[in-house]
């Protein structure tokens, strides 16, 4: 038979039992639709995360106290200072820095209007603003003139001017009250990116000078900042800054750092790593839904044999032969496969559409992942299609015409 022949035929019979071709291929609709939604659902979140962390911009690197995170913020981990922002700044060599900008953060009490409420409150100085990228919706931000004079303002998070002063409220000019003491408000602000938004908006800034000399508790420099003005070299700076802190903080060859420096780059490389890592797990896990749509396929062609026994059989007696037979079973089994493959491509696209609509993440439809679904589907009509179509062909044409 010519494999036009066999391919009609095994339309036909599957047009047949149209409501049993459309079960055998549930299975295989739903594992190909999970794992495309799941991918492509994974690819938009980096996409979105990618170009949240790229808002930062990507020619800045941060200095944090410790060896690790966890140290970062552990009692103890004090090995970033002023002197250490100065000594940057000093150094002559370090051509390719544009700015370095202190952080230092403390969580105390703020009260204003009779409402009294524990929030973070950061002290920076005017280069902040330059990393942070606030959006300034009301007054100024920190100039360099607030933090040399030590002055008592503060710029106010959208989140937290409606805590006390109310929604939609301009509170530049009054007075709020930080660590019992009294600043006036210069400023509000709103992050510039979704990621850390919910930290950022609810959070105050005063002069970092201020912050360290008259709020009380653990008020040390949490993070050092720093613009490059050449991406290319950030690498060499990020060394020459290494090797100049080592030699400020007194360690020796063998003394592990005190401080860790990333790049937002290498920020941006290591969510990408753990999303995608995350993504093909999960993938993975849903893929295993096509095992059992495989096992579907197979013990409906089972099925579809034993009812075709006779059907065989007179095929047989008129010259077909086993290879025929097993060819037209397999044919059927990849069809039934490679349709509810494309359907479950359909519906997992679609999905994925929908979904990033819903949650504002970027639409991406990754190809590889299109293609290795339809090879996939086609691979598991073949495995467990072949053991039906096998047992079809090596019926005898004389017992099947008997067959009752």
């Amino acid at each position: 038979m010519e494999l036009k022949e066999l391919i009609l035929s095994a339309l036909q019979s599957l047009r047949v039992n149209k409501l049993r071709t459309l079960l055998t291929m549930l299975g295989i609709i739903i594992g190909i639709s999970s794992v495309i939604l799941i991918v492509s659902l994974g690819k938009g979140a980096v996409a979105y995360i990618t170009e949240q962390l790229s808002s930062f911009g990507t020619n800045v690197f941060s200095i944090n106290p410790g060896t690790s995170a966890f140290s970062s913020f552990a009692s103890g981990a004090k090995s970033l200072t002023m002197d250490d922002v100065e000594t940057i700044r000093s150094d002559t060599s370090l051509t390719n820095i544009l700015s370095v900008a202190p952080i230092a953060v403390v969580s105390t009490k703020v009260s204003a209007n009779d409402i009294d409420k524990s929030l973070l409150v950061q002290g920076v100085d005017h280069n902040a603003q330059n990393i942070l990228k606030p959006t300034i919706l009301h007054g100024d931000f920190l100039s360099e003139e607030d933090d040399l004079e030590s002055k008592r303002v503060a710029v106010i998070g959208i989140d937290a001017v409606e805590t006390f002063f109310g929604e939609e409220a301009n509170p530049v000019g009054e007075k709020i009250r930080i660590d019992d003491k009294s600043f006036t408000i210069i400023g509000v602000t709103k992050s510039g990116s979704v990621i850390g938004a919910g930290v950022l908006n609810n959070t105050l800034y005063i002069p970092i000078s201020v912050a360290l000399d008259q709020i009380e508790g653990n008020v040390d420099l949490q993070e050092i900042d720093i613009t490059v003005e050449n991406t290319d070299i950030m690498d060499q700076t990020i060394e020459d800054i290494t090797y100049l802190l080592r030699d400020t903080h007194s360690l020796s060859e063998t003394d592990e750092d005190d401080f860790r420096i990333q790049s937002f780059t290498d920020a941006i490389t290591t969510v990408q790593a753990i999303t995608g890592l995350l993504t093909t797990m999960i993938a993975a896990i849903s893929g295993i839904s096509l095992i059992v749509g495989g096992v579907g396929v197979m013990n409906i062609m089972l099925v579809s044999v034993t009812e075709r026994t006779k059907e065989i059989g007179l095929m047989k007696a008129i010259g077909a032969l086993d290879n025929d037979i097993l060819a037209q079973f397999l044919i059927e089994s990849v069809v039934v496969t490679v349709i509810g493959g494309i359907i479950g491509i359909s519906i997992g696209i679609a999905g994925a559409f929908i979904i990033s609509l819903i949650v504002q993440i970027p639409f991406v439809v990754d190809v590889m992942a299109v293609i290795i679904a339809v090879g996939v589907s086609m691979l598991v009509g073949i495995i467990f299609g072949l053991y039906p179509a096998r047992r079809a062909a090596k019926l005898s044409p004389i017992d099947a015409l008997r067959y009752e």
